[in-house]
């Protein structure tokens, strides 16, 4: 084993440009599976700290729908919850604002809070003009609760007893104690009902918020938002009242399932007197949802993981079998002197293995000072700075060291293949000419190719536990028919494209025949190493703008929408906005909005959410017959089942309505049927719609989103509209909450219109106002869709082009072995080089055909990677209605023409600069000295 080692030491140097330019590759792969790893995992510990910032040891929360008046949580919920057995703990908190002073103003310093990582008190504390006094809190949030265990851990002291004590005593959050100056064994005084009450700190609760966040960091009720936190039956004593449920803090059993619980409990949670829902909305929800993105991103880094593993094998095996080639009478030797098969494929594993090791202590070296720097410059942003952890660590060895060892067996079987009468004679290389191909090969890879997309979209998976299995089959089958192709796509590349670049070139048609061909699976190698990173680049594209297209408001939305924030107005009041200018009256319209859940769980949300399956709508009630009928409607959709005449007069005389049509896709519900409604404001009426139409509505998500029409948690399964009586009866809803309009051209500036808007409501506020209520400001917004379309659109590009990131990287690498492939053949051919000088061709024309090479090799690879490209982006959409949250909306192809373009653009001119060096050396290099015998190392 020993001299199999020096052996294969020795082996590995023979070349040491090419050894080189494979540790660089192999270093940069390492480089960009650390870079990537090492930032997510950052990024997930952020994202689960933020997570996990409002609800602290608890898992979720629960607290009523939100309403136009205080409600609270039935104490029957509370019962229910405690009885379900996934349920670990069920806390009641009750939440009431109440004024508490120190009994002194503060005279010793507040302590830093730098100790604990935070930042200093949010605007509108501290000593400021906000403050009624110096030294109070007014408004302090007490947070009433019998938990046996802080939410939060304890930075000091003890959490609170049960046990009655005379003196009421409490916890204070840190950032208010560290506020005001007070600590355990502080006193501070409660005001209430014209009393002074005395509270003894016993503790303090490490309740951290975000950085530079104040208390608008997280504008809904959660655990982390009481300042002041004290037992019920103390909070009852000094407060006069009966203790209420606000909101019920559960945390669940190690082994239960989150999304299930949830999503099950969902439906349950509307039935109660007081609709309630887990209080996950709006920025814990989306904190929420981050930590599961969070969560995700680590497959991120696999990916990144099988992008780099997949260039070092590349990189290695182009090395490790232009090596073998060029030993092939060394290794006949050997085998002649005893040397097994098995020592020979050792020699061949092992010297992959140093190349591979090699570059992975190279790349973690150059990984070590890079996150150094990244974690200085982002510590504000990565509370937890970037490190080189274990997890970072075992993706970069098994991309280098995995990827190596696996492109060491093709040449190690090569090699295993020499015989020993193999010393007597040198081999010679196979050519070949555009016949070189295997027909029946290409057929198979066509056949192979179209296995994806017949698994994506004809064949359902029947489970979703399939499902991965199914992709897994599909993007094998695809990936081997590509590769089954290449050889047809290098000879029809070489035949038809041969002639028409040597002619742009000015050099003779013969020095590009089949010269690509002649060598034809060192070709394929080159260009599929190019083509790889470019190919992901492309699907990536593909895929991402093909989902965005569901997301960007089509072009069925009208031009803007008014937003009434404080307040609507009457249906005949809002028709006032109609006479300003700008916005067209016969294309307006006042509209009302709610967010109704659904009585039965017709999207099944329970078992698997998405981005439309929920277990509520968003309903708009609107003038069906202007907005609907004639031969311009103002709401013009593309009609799927059913007509806008038979869809309007079940909208007038009844409770139609219209959905999109994946609403229907979802529910297996038709025409015709009827689906339950729960009003918020009223769970006991139940109110039930019929589907009289069903319309292609893209962008209804986003175009939701943005104009204020999720009025009561931040997802919908659909966006329905009905007729404008109904919907206003059955949700109570007697104010337009919105007018929609179009403007009566494009020049019109929104600007203006909603500063005109805004005069208007503010007068129509001031004529109903008398001394009995309080002044309002006419808070409102016109919203243009093109706004909507921009931001969407701007949102998404910049995140496509994050991710695409990973493999232009990755083709960068890639071409450090294209490199070393042109070098190769250029070695090769030395003597054939001389030759053609020798005869009169000219240095430049050498170089030129050289280049033309590289430029033919980079159009093979650029037919490949828009091949690969688009199938991969195209069924990696299909694959994602049944993986993906954001799946489901079934958006048309998009292939985004430019961002193709730019990457083919890239992709053929690193082909072109990697053999810009080769063919710079081969043309300055004497012709006598190319046509002397023997290779010389270089």
């Amino acid at each position: 084993m020993s001299k199999v080692f020096q052996l294969a030491w020795s082996f590995l140097w023979e070349s040491p440009v090419r050894v080189a330019l494979t540790i660089t590759a192999t270093a940069a792969a390492t480089c960009l599976v650390i870079w990537v790893a090492s930032g997510y995992d950052a990024l997930e510990k952020t994202f689960d700290d933020y997570a996990n910032l409002a609800m602290g040891r608890y898992a979720l929360a629960v607290a009523p729908i939100e309403q136009k008046e205080e409600k609270f949580v039935p104490a029957i919920v509370l019962d229910d919850l405690r009885y379900d057995p996934v349920v670990s703990n069920a806390d009641p908190m009750w939440a009431v604002r109440a004024e508490v002073i120190p009994p002194k103003p503060a005279t010793r310093p507040a302590r830093a809070s730098g100790n604990r990582g935070n930042d200093g008190p949010p605007s509108g504390f501290g000593g400021g003009p906000s403050m009624r006094r110096p030294g109070s809190l007014p408004g302090t949030l007490l947070m009433i609760t019998d938990a046996p265990e802080a939410p939060f851990e304890m930075l000091r002291g003890e959490w609170l007893s049960t046990d009655e004590s005379d003196v009421a005593k409490v916890v204070v959050r840190a950032e208010t104690a560290e506020r005001f100056g007070i600590d355990v064994g502080d006193s501070l005084i409660l005001k209430q009902n014209d009393q002074d009450h005395q509270l003894q700190v016993i503790g303090i609760l490490d309740a951290p918020k975000l950085r530079g966040a104040g208390d608008s960091a997280l504008p809904i009720l959660a655990p982390s938002k009481g300042e002041i936190f004290l037992t019920t039956s103390t909070g009852e004593r000094l407060l006069g009242e009966t203790a209420r449920i606000s909101l019920i803090a559960v945390s669940l059993k190690e082994d239960a399932d989150i999304n299930s619980f949830r999503f099950g409990w969902a439906p349950k949670l509307s039935s109660y007197a007081t609709p309630v829902q887990f209080q996950q909305a709006f920025e814990v929800e989306e904190a929420l949802d981050q930590s599961s993105s969070a969560a995700n991103v680590r497959l991120q880094s696999y990916a990144a993981t099988g992008v780099s593993m997949l260039v070092a094998f590349l990189v290695v095996l182009c090395t490790l079998s232009m090596g073998v080639n060029e030993r092939i009478r060394q290794y006949a030797i050997l085998r002649s002197l005893s040397f097994t098969r098995g020592q020979i494929a050792q020699l061949i594993t092992l010297e992959g293995l140093f190349l591979g090791g090699i570059g992975f202590l190279a790349g973690l070296a150059a990984s070590y000072l890079a996150l150094f720097v990244i974690g200085m410059v982002s510590s504000r942003m990565l509370d937890h700075g970037v490190t080189l952890g274990r997890h970072s660590l075992l993706l970069g060895m098994a991309a280098t060291l995995g990827g190596a060892f696996i492109a060491s067996f093709i040449p190690a079987y090569g090699a295993t293949r020499v015989k020993p009468i193999d010393a007597m004679s040198p081999r010679v290389e196979e050519t070949g000419d555009d016949k070189s191909f295997s027909r029946v090969g290409f057929l198979v890879g066509l056949f192979l190719i179209a296995v994806n997309p017949i698994l994506t979209f004809f064949v359902p998976p029947p489970f979703e536990a399939g499902i991965p299995v199914l992709m897994t089959i599909g993007f094998a089958a695809m990936t081997i028919g590509f590769i089954l192709i290449s050889p047809a796509i290098v000879a029809g590349v070489d035949r038809w494209l041969s002639p028409v670049l040597a002619l742009v070139l000015g050099i003779d048609p013969k020095l590009l025949a089949c010269q690509i061909t002649s060598h034809l699976w060192r070709t394929i190698g080159a260009s599929i190493s190019l083509a790889v990173g470019v190919g992901l680049f492309i699907g990536i594209q593909v895929w991402g703008f093909t989902m965005l297209e569901g997301f960007i408001p089509g072009l069925w939305a009208p031009n803007a929408l008014v937003q009434f924030n404080s307040g609507g107005l009457a249906r005949s009041e809002s028709m006032a906005v109609v006479d300003i200018p700008g916005i067209n009256p016969e294309r307006s319209f006042p509209i009302v909005v709610e967010q109704p859940r659904m009585q039965e769980d017709l999207t099944n949300s329970a078992e698997r959410a998405s981005i439309i399956r929920q277990d509520n709508i968003v309903i708009v009630g609107i003038d069906a017959t202007r907005a609907f009928s004639g031969s311009d409607p103002f709401l013009n959709f593309e009609w799927v089942e059913g007509t806008p005449e038979e869809a309007v007069e079940k909208l007038v005389t009844g409770r139609g309505c219209i959905v999109p049509d994946h609403f229907l896709r979802e529910t297996d519900l038709k025409l015709g049927d009827t689906f339950a409604l729960v009003p918020p404001e009223n769970a006991e009426k139940v109110v039930a719609y019929e589907v009289a139409g069903a319309v292609k509505l893209p962008g209804w998500h986003w175009q939701t989103k943005l104009t204020g029409f999720r009025t009561r948690t931040h997802r919908a399964a659909a966006l329905v509209f009905a007729n404008f009586e109904p919907v206003s009866q059955d949700f109570d809803l007697p104010q337009a909450s919105h007018v929609w309009f179009d403007f009566t051209s494009r020049d019109v500036d929104p600007e203006q219109v909603q500063t005109q808007v805004s005069e208007l409501y503010a007068n129509i506020l001031q004529t109903k106002k008398d001394g009995s209520l309080p002044a309002e400001e006419a808070d409102i917004r016109v919203i243009p869709v093109n706004q909507i379309r921009e931001r969407t659109r701007g949102a998404a590009q910049r995140w496509i082009w994050l991710v695409s990131q990973v493999p232009l990287i990755a083709s960068l690498i890639a071409s450090i072995g294209v490199l070393n492939v042109f070098l190769a053949s250029v070695r090769a051919r030395r003597w054939e080089f001389g030759v053609l000088r020798g005869i009169g061709i000219t240095s430049s024309t050498i170089v030129r055909a050289v280049l033309a090479e590289g430029l033919l090799i980079g159009i093979v690879a650029g037919v490949l990677s828009v091949g690969f490209g688009v199938m991969c982006g195209w069924c990696g959409c299909g694959i994602a209605q049944y993986m993906s949250f954001f799946g489901g909306m079934q958006p048309d192809l998009v292939i985004p023409w430019d961002a193709i373009f730019m990457g083919l653009v890239g992709l053929i001119l690193l082909a072109t600069l990697s053999a810009a060096w080769p063919a710079y050396s081969i043309g300055k290099t004497r012709p006598l000295v190319l046509l002397q015998e023997g290779r010389s190392t270089f």
